[in-house]
């Protein structure tokens, strides 16, 4: 094992805390990086490893965040104050008053007032939505699970969707479908830009906008401008193909087995043991760690990734852009990833401007993903450090919430025990 006594003492009460409380931690991999020292990466739990592949929630905005700033850029307009409406496939905004305020950077700091999930009965109508009704059936509901009676995130949810004069789950739409869906139905809470309300849907638009300024699929975009130049092998958003040969033209990365083979199960960990409200199960009432038949390809919390592919991204933050003698993110990029432009928040990560309660000084990157797992970079120290966790965690998030168990073994535990054994 590298890394010294400190990282040996890591390990040590890692691998205590999750044999104590397995039923709080089945299984994780977390890693540091400091210049001096390099990557540090350890795991616990039966079957984990290393390697292990994690599906990573809403960090993958972050990286959804990243794409359409590259893509902006390459375009000629990055400027993240510019109205979406002004961007290729946005016009549906122009249709509402309020809609039509808000502007890149309200969807990339959650500040445009798309509202977080709301249950069924309190969602608009829509042509496959009637609240006053519980959820539909839908022809192909057995390929990929049912609808749940929340919206908010497509994904999670599965809510109904237009297509092509029917409605489908929206796990069965594409990116196109279901954010074209989300611009034309969901309510403002909120006037753009004066107040911070999360919402996946923000991410769900901002893929959208990189599909129509690149013309291509945001996981293909992200593949060739950022996961290959910094050879970050396992990061991918769809884990096979679909079987339609020309969805699959556009979106399928080419995935094998053996990736597949080393993607963690996901363990239901809930308050009171049953399936959470808000998550649509797979047909057989599991989480599909494989998204068998998806066709959305997810871009608010549908990444795949390994600790040491997500040390590699914030390497290239630390860096400046650049890989070796490679520039993979331009400066002005950077600067908008890692500045506090309001709300706590840059273009793509939370800020911590302030030292963190838990060990990180200001100045801290960070994010986390609701299925318990967390990134961050903190420049502040003389040794910068990244740090990287990743568990696979379903519990409850809107009834009955017990994200917070897991979130102290992340806030209570290793970050401290990696901020503080290091210094």
């Amino acid at each position: 094992m590298n890394g010294g006594s400190w990282w040996r003492r890591v390990v040590a009460e890692m691998v205590d805390f999750q044999r104590t409380h397995p039923a709080n931690l089945p299984g994780a991999v977390f890693a540091v990086e400091t210049p001096s020292e390099g990557p540090l990466v350890s795991c616990v739990g039966e079957d984990w490893s290393p390697g292990t592949i994690c599906n990573i929630g809403s960090m993958t905005k972050t990286f959804t965040a990243t794409a359409l700033l590259m893509a902006l850029e390459e375009t000629g307009a990055l400027d993240i104050d510019l109205p979406v409406t002004a961007l290729p496939g946005m016009t549906t905004y122009e249709e509402d008053p309020t809609k039509r305020r808000i502007r890149v950077r309200h969807l990339l700091q959650h500040t445009s007032g798309m509202p977080v999930f709301l249950p069924y009965a309190e969602a608009p109508a829509s042509p496959c939505l009637d609240p006053t009704k519980p959820p539909p059936d839908l022809p192909g509901a057995e390929l990929v699970g049912p609808t749940v009676p929340w919206i908010g995130s497509p994904g999670y949810t599965n809510e109904p969707v237009p297509v092509t004069g029917t409605c489908r789950p929206g796990r069965l739409a594409t990116l196109d479908e279901v954010s074209d869906h989300i611009m034309r139905t969901y309510p403002l809470v909120h006037e753009p830009g004066t107040r911070y309300s999360y919402s996946s849907a923000n991410y769900i638009v901002a893929g959208r906008i990189v599909e129509q300024l690149t013309g291509r699929s945001p996981n293909l975009y992200l593949k060739e401008k950022l996961f290959d130049p910094l050879d970050m092998r396992d990061s991918f958003f769809v884990a096979q193909p679909t079987g339609d040969a020309a969805l699959d033209a556009r979106i399928d990365e080419g995935v094998v087995d053996e990736q597949r083979d080393r993607v963690a199960e996901v363990s239901l960990i809930t308050r009171d043991g049953g399936w959470p409200a808000e998550v649509a199960p797979s047909p057989d009432g599991t989480w599909d760690k494989l998204r068998r038949g998806w066709r959305f390809i997810y871009p608010d919390g549908g990444m795949y990734t390994t600790a040491g592919d997500l040390l590699a991204y914030l390497r290239v933050i630390r860096d400046g852009g650049l890989r070796g003698d490679a520039q993979v993110l331009s400066p002005a990029v950077i600067k908008l990833l890692v500045t506090d432009h309001g709300f706590s928040h840059t273009m793509g990560f939370g800020f911590r401007a302030s030292t963190t309660p838990y060990g990180q000084g200001p100045g801290t990157l960070d994010h986390l993903g609701n299925i318990m797992t967390y990134f961050w970079y903190d420049p502040s120290r003389d040794e910068p450090m990244l740090g990287v966790f990743l568990s696979q965690r379903l519990a409850n998030a809107v009834v009955n919430n017990n994200m917070v168990d897991g979130l102290r073994v992340i806030f209570r535990h290793f970050v401290p025990l990696a901020c503080g054994s290091q210094r």
